[in-house]
């Protein structure tokens, strides 16, 4: 798609060799790979398949895994997901030495940095994209002057976070306050399009972004819409006498400003389900 024409463009003027693998010929692939090109460190970063152990002591000085997260208290191929929508503190970027088992491998260079409130996965993914170029340089730094240091995980401190499965993406209006539900939207923009939401009508959609606000609407049947002209913005009732506003909203028809649903005869007192 777009992203791989970008890849294979700058590739292409760095004079760079593009090669891409597949996950059934991944240790064939790989190992030619290896052999053709020589090289003495392999980064490993956003990627989906397991490398296979026989390979990762080619190299001369291995594989290294930019993982996305803290080591080793998440562990697993998507536990930003599961730190954005538990409202974590902290992010960070982890580089471990690879090993035959997933996030287990030693450490060998951390950052970690405040997570801002309101972040979506998108902004941390970027952000933890351009702290991954500055750790880069530090490793290929440390390495080529035999100083890198590699520390142990703790095990008893490791969790593993399973990938979020169809459940987990679903706002649950009769359990979840404002910004419970604001974490679970920006837990998923972009790559969901938003929390899965469904109205009364059986209308789906994703909510994409929301912000939490103050209203005297107290009482109301969480998930009851009881706003929705333009200069407010759609409002819905949420649980613990909270509320949110809607900002965008994703259907078949596409992104709009949530108040845009009176357009689909969309009403005051119509409820989320």
């Amino acid at each position: 798609g777009e992203v791989h024409a970008i890849v294979k463009s700058l590739c292409a003027t760095a004079n760079v060799p593009l090669i891409q693998l597949s996950k059934t010929s991944l240790s064939l692939d790989l190992r030619g790979a290896l052999m053709q090109y020589q090289p003495d460190t392999v980064l490993v970063k956003t990627f989906p398949w397991k490398i296979p152990a026989e390979l990762l002591n080619l190299p001369k000085w291995g594989f290294f895994n930019f993982h996305y997260a803290p080591l080793p208290q998440y562990k697993g191929s998507n536990p930003l997901f599961w730190m954005i929508k538990s409202g974590d503190k902290e992010a960070g970027l982890t580089v471990h030495r690879m090993t035959d088992d997933f996030d287990e491998g030693p450490i060998v260079m951390q950052s970690k940095f405040p997570m801002p409130v309101g972040v979506t996965f998108g902004m941390l993914v970027g952000q933890l994209g351009f702290n991954g170029v500055e750790l880069t340089g530090q490793l290929l730094t440390a390495l080529q002057a035999g100083s890198l240091k590699e520390v142990k995980q703790n095990p008893a401190k490791g969790q593993w976070y399973n990938r979020p499965a169809q459940k987990d993406l679903w706002i649950d209006w009769s359990s979840m306050n404002a910004l419970e539900i604001q974490r679970l939207v920006n837990a998923c923009n972009p790559w969901n399009k938003g929390a899965a939401a469904r109205l009364e009508n059986g209308w789906m959609m994703g909510i994409t972004c929301v912000t939490p606000i103050h209203s005297s609407r107290e009482n109301l049947v969480a998930g009851t819409i009881f706003g929705l002209d333009e200069p407010l913005g759609l409002r819905v009732a949420c649980a613990g006498n909270t509320a949110i506003k809607v900002l965008i909203v994703y259907t078949e028809e596409g992104f709009f400003p949530g108040h845009l649903l009176e357009k689909f005869g969309v009403k005051n007192g119509m409820k989320f389900i």
